[in-house]
């Protein structure tokens, strides 16, 4: 199905190709922006169509899996790990999905009034679908504040830096998650963990696309495609927000998530 559409799409532009090869000028330079913007449109509708197949036989498996959770009892390790690797893919599926449609501009923030107390009941929920044990690896310390805001996208920035910092965690530690006032028109999430740490100069890398770093202790057991946190970004950014890391003084890494308590952007990114 993948392989077919792909080869539908380049058909598509082969006109264009053509097109731009034989004029000449500025208008041969114009020709190829409109080729090179048609082939960049056709590679994310691509990675949109691939990520949609590949979620439909992940989702699958992940209701097979509830069944034998019932049947078998929720202890066997093995059905565990089954159902911690898919939630994984079925989450780099997502990211590779709001890339995509944040890059052909397709993102629409449904702006409401947000209260912390319900994202904290709906993250505690979500935790414990995707891990039995992470709801209690997590503490949380939240003011009951409002703000304006998409629920959604909130609720994937604080779930992938939850999920990054559980995955790097001190196993004896715990995460440590506030949300508090920042002065009259901000607030302040702050995503603390005890692991390992991010080095000085991957601080200002970690955010984009795709970074990988297999030399790093950061990847080295959990390997991925990099999307998490730049999806994370991005979404902090449709919000005019501000997003940076630092060093845990105890060890491990600091998040920070800086919003403004009023939307003041553009409904539609």
């Amino acid at each position: 199905m993948v392989q077919r559409l792909w080869g539908v799409i380049l058909a598509n532009l082969h006109p264009a190709m053509d097109d731009a090869q034989a004029g000449g000028g500025e208008n041969h330079h114009l020709d190829d922006y409109e080729r090179l913007k048609r082939l960049e449109e056709a590679k994310t509708n691509f990675l949109i169509v691939t990520a949609h197949e590949l979620r439909t036989p992940l989702t699958l498996i992940k209701g097979y899996l509830e069944l034998l959770k019932e049947r078998d009892g929720s202890d066997d390790r093995i059905i565990r790990a089954i159902e911690d690797n898919t939630n994984d893919m079925i989450s780099v599926v997502d990211d590779i999905v709001t890339i995509a449609r944040m890059d052909l501009e397709e993102i629409e923030l449904k702006i409401e009034s947000v209260s912390t107390l319900e994202l904290l009941d709906e993250l505690i929920q979500r935790l414990e679908e995707m891990n039995e044990e992470w709801g209690d690896k997590v503490s949380f310390a939240m003011n009951d504040l409002r703000f304006e805001a998409d629920r959604r996208s909130i609720e994937k920035v604080l779930m992938n830096l939850l999920t990054n910092a559980l995955k790097y965690n001190s196993p004896d530690k715990k995460v440590e998650v506030k949300l508090e006032p920042d002065g009259p028109d901000h607030i302040l999430i702050t995503v603390k963990d005890n692991g390992e740490g991010i080095p000085d100069e991957l601080k200002g890398i970690i955010f984009d696309e795709f970074f990988q770093s297999v030399d790093s202790p950061l990847t080295r057991e959990h390997v991925g495609m990099g999307l998490g946190l730049s999806v994370t970004k991005r979404l902090v950014e449709l919000h005019r927000g501000d997003i940076w890391v630092e060093n845990n003084p105890e060890g491990g890494s600091i998040f920070y998530v800086r919003l403004p308590r009023r939307y003041c952007g553009d409904v539609r990114t």
